[in-house]
């Protein structure tokens, strides 16, 4: 009896309980599997992908173009985009930057002050030295209008105004005997210092005190590209880009028409804008914004020159020729 009991155990349990080991084994049965198809431990769970090495691309040098001749104390070639200076000349180098001043003097009044916003011309504002602009005494202006005046004609009288203008209202306490423009300038120095610009001083907003008032290539060139990336400053550029602006005085005192002091308007079609300045003691100062080949912007400053048309113009030709970016654009 029990024989026949360790008989039926082996037909009916031990045999096929073989036969299913035998086929769970074989690699049919197995790639069929679910089971064997999914590992137990994912080794490569915590293992992150390299991201992709960026190559930075830069112009290529035509050697057969000789290194440019700058006949300036200071230069500063440089496409601040791509962050790619082609060319740098004593560049930490403190310089009197003229009317080139004009240009902070604007953007502090965007800061405060709406473009159609009116202020009268104050005779102390008409009384500094220079008559671009042809301002008059008791004329009201807008904003706008005084802004075109700085900076197309380099009107001193107009950035005497608008320092007033703004000043007034900077002054905490208008019965203090510190004067608007005082307050002004002290803003100025404040705006460059919360930038970094650490190697700049103003003294007054136009420009003509050169004895005090300093800055540097660098420190200015990277003022400018505050200026270009910011969309506030916008309307300085648009105005940039004019040769001439006509208004007139909404109490009709005068009609004006501010024509540019800026002759590369005509000459190249890829301007966006520049500043002119000089003094006796600055020499001739110009910025000139362009765009470039690579479909980014260069800014050209030159300070303390004695023919800074000149300078430019050998400046952008030197770039035209000597440098070219390459045509695909690696990954």
């Amino acid at each position: 009896m029990r024989q026949i009991l360790y008989i039926l155990i082996g037909a009916f349990v031990i045999v096929p309980t073989l036969l299913l080991s035998y086929q769970v084994g074989t690699p049919k049965y197995m790639a069929a599997s679910a089971y064997f198809n999914t590992p137990a431990i994912d080794l490569n769970t915590n293992k992150k992908t390299a991201p992709p090495i960026a190559v930075k691309i830069t112009p290529q040098r035509n050697i057969e173009i000789p290194e440019i001749e700058a006949d300036t104390t200071s230069m500063l070639i440089w496409d601040f985009k791509e962050n790619f200076i082609y060319y740098s000349k004593n560049a930490e180098e403190p310089r009197p930057i003229a009317s080139l001043t004009k240009l902070i003097t604007a953007a502090l009044v965007l800061d405060y002050a709406d473009p159609l916003e009116t202020t009268s011309i104050s005779a102390k504002a008409i009384k500094n030295e220079g008559d671009s602009g042809n301002l008059k005494e008791g004329e009201i202006l807008t904003i706008k209008d005084l802004l075109a005046a700085a900076l197309l004609e380099s009107s001193n009288d107009a950035a005497y105004a608008l320092a007033e203008h703004v000043g007034g209202k900077l002054q905490t306490n208008p019965e203090v005997s510190a004067a608007p423009v005082r307050e002004f300038v002290r803003m100025m120095n404040l705006k460059f210092n919360d930038l970094g610009l650490l190697h700049s001083n103003f003294t007054d907003p136009a420009g003509l005190e050169d004895i005090n008032s300093f800055s540097t290539a660098n420190d200015f060139s990277k003022f400018i590209k505050y200026l270009r990336e910011n969309p506030k400053y916008i309307l300085i550029w648009d105005i940039l880009k004019m040769q001439n602006y006509s208004t007139k005085s909404l109490n009709a005192v005068a009609i004006h028409n501010f024509k540019s002091t800026n002759p590369f308007l005509n000459e190249y079609t890829n301007v966006i804008g520049g500043k002119t300045g000089f003094t006796n003691r600055a020499l001739g100062n110009m910025v000139l914004v362009t765009t470039s080949s690579n479909n980014t912007e260069i800014i050209y400053l030159v300070l303390g020159s004695n023919d800074r048309f000149s300078q430019i113009r050998k400046a952008v030709k030197w770039v035209e020729e000597a440098w070219s970016w390459p045509n695909n654009i690696q990954p």
